[in-house]
């Protein structure tokens, strides 16, 4: 029976009250404060909070955000808190501070109206906890003076750290590889210090390049091989950025690095269609050089030959390299994989071939393992083959005069008279629009009948003028003209279609084409923004073309 009842808890003046399903929100925005394990502190706060209040607490309803900004209301923890408010899961929700739910102002009225609308009760352990509408609305106010002073904060930050560099004070933490950073002491201030360790794969990196004319990709292989690992990826290999950017850096020779050379920025596109973001600004954007500031580091290199030599090298390639040969891919931009993630150009192989590659592999490279395995497509086949099926419509009699017809009846439609048919419209929409308010009037009592009447004749009369004009203007269109006209447009965009060059031909595509995917067992499912009627090719690379919805076409299976 003890079980049946609810739980209960005394107040403290004798009477008894119902313990309350309760919730934990916490989240903590940097990796120091991750270091830190501040949020463990908050949780451990909350929960001595929630046990002094008699509540009840689980553990699924321990919501927690590590190292997410916020700025970003989209964050796997607060997500499943939301949910979880949906579905009446708890009854009141306990928080260190309003800024743990959200640290802009706004986002943060949005989820406290949500928990309100929800019947939960929010309490905050550093915040007002409202009774009235007086103290709701000082709750807001203060919300309003803690974004405000995050952004003062934020740029007093910004302000110190300039004002530092400006007088050459290392404190830049992000150290390049080769070097470690080493914080202020009570007798150093802060500096870069030399990474032996680092040094030593630098020398190799440069050794294989200049000497051995080992490639990009074959030094990030014997990277991996040696399990020498990158200074700030996460990942356990080496990518043709990193290595490029270590071939081209000349603080090495110097000893001159900078501060303030590159800014945050939100990428235009995204590498993984990941759900959450824990930063908006997950791109970086180079500064012009006038806003670095230089300071002083160890020269850790000394043949400044050996770095001139990368350099013509590197020049060398990015003019006469084999993969630089002006091989146009033709889809580049519209080419997808069926795994989600875009196709690019991989370049030539040994063989001479050029293949469609999954960016996802090309991002893991030289890793064998990988989530895609759709092999690659030779991207020469897939151009022409795509090019074929669609030059074979786009140029067909029926189809091409259908379309050319529909064309010049618009544009008769559209021909010198049109300006003044638009004006025409335009008077008898305005005629239509004033016998309405003369009936409005003369129901409303505002005018007498014989006086509606009167003005509502004499308004149809003119309306009728109007139109007659209208349909005259309409009836100019000779339909003999347009099947004339038509047989001389296709005959002219068949003879333009085949003198197109590379780069209009790109164009072409993309003006039509919204996408292709390529699919297992070599499918290949071509969207495009016109009607396409089905196409059966007597080539042994079957390309075949059949409508589907929103106006696309489906190419399946050579």
């Amino acid at each position: 029976m003890e079980d049946l009842l609810p739980n209960t808890n005394d107040t403290g003046n004798g009477q008894a009250r119902q313990s309350l399903i309760a919730g934990l929100y916490a989240r903590v925005s940097t990796g120091r404060q991750e270091n830190e394990q501040t949020i463990e502190s908050q949780t451990d706060e909350i929960k001595s909070r929630i046990e002094a209040d008699g509540n009840i607490l689980s553990d699924k309803h321990i919501f927690l955000d590590d190292g997410w900004t916020g700025t970003i209301l989209a964050r796997p923890g607060l997500d499943t808190l939301r949910d979880a408010t949906k579905r009446q899961e708890i009854q009141v929700l306990y928080v260190y501070d309003l800024g743990r739910l959200s640290r802009d102002v706004t986002y943060q009225l949005v989820l406290v109206k949500e928990f309100e609308e929800a019947g939960i009760k929010l309490i905050s352990l550093h915040d007002i906890n409202p009774i009235n509408g007086e103290q709701s609305f000082m709750r807001n106010v203060l919300a309003c003076f803690h974004d405000y002073e995050r952004v003062k904060i934020a740029e007093r930050f910004r302000r110190g750290k300039l004002y530092k560099a400006k007088n050459g004070i290392v404190i830049s933490g992000s150290a390049l590889y080769g070097y470690n950073y080493v914080k202020r002491t009570d007798t150093t201030p802060t500096h870069w210090e030399r990474n032996e360790e680092e040094i030593r794969t630098i020398k190799l990196v440069f050794e294989w390049f200049v000497i051995e004319r080992i490639s990009i990709n074959g030094i990030i292989r014997r990277l991996y091989d040696l399990g020498i690992k990158p200074k700030k990826r996460r990942s356990d290999f080496w990518t043709k950025g990193s290595v490029t950017r270590m071939l081209r850096c000349e603080t090495y020779w110097t000893g001159i690095a900078y501060y303030n050379k590159h800014e945050a920025v939100e990428s235009k596109t995204r590498i993984k269609n990941d759900k959450y973001r824990k930063v908006k600004k997950n791109s970086r954007k180079l500064r012009t050089k006038d806003e670095w500031y230089p300071f002083k580091v160890p020269i850790i290199m000394e043949d400044r030959a050996l770095y001139e030599k990368a350099q013509v090298i590197m020049e060398y390639n990015r003019r006469y390299a084999r993969k630089n040969r002006k091989f146009d891919y033709l889809l580049s931009e519209v080419l997808w994989c069926g795994c989600g993630n875009r196709r690019a150009g991989d370049g030539c192989n040994r063989h001479g071939h050029y293949y469609y590659r999954c960016e996802e592999r090309l991002h893991h490279f030289p890793k064998e393992q990988r989530r895609c395995h759709i092999g690659g497509v030779n991207a020469r086949v897939l151009d022409a083959l795509v090019w074929k099926e669609l030059t074979n419509h786009l140029t067909d009699p029926k189809l091409l005069k259908k379309h050319a017809e529909e064309w010049i009846s618009d544009q008769a439609n559209r021909s010198a008279d049109s300006q003044e048919r638009v004006k025409i419209q335009e008077q008898i929409d305005r005629l239509t629009e004033e016998i309405n308010r003369y009936a409005k009037a003369y129901g409303s009592g505002g005018m007498e009948f014989e006086q509606y009447m009167e003005l509502a004749r004499t308004a149809k009369r003119k309306k009728e003028g109007y139109q007659k004009q209208l349909n005259e203007l309409k009836a100019k269109v000779s339909p003999e003209v347009v099947n004339i006209e038509a047989d001389e447009l296709c005959s002219e965009a068949k003879k333009v279609i085949k003198s197109l060059e590379m780069y209009d031909k790109k164009n072409f595509i993309r003006d039509i084409i919204e996408k292709v995917i390529i699919k297992e067992r070599s499918e290949v499912e071509v969207l495009c923004h016109i009607p396409l009627p089905q196409l059966s090719l007597t080539s042994t690379e079957k390309l075949g073309h059949e409508p589907i919805s929103r106006d696309s076409g489906v190419a399946k299976c050579w």
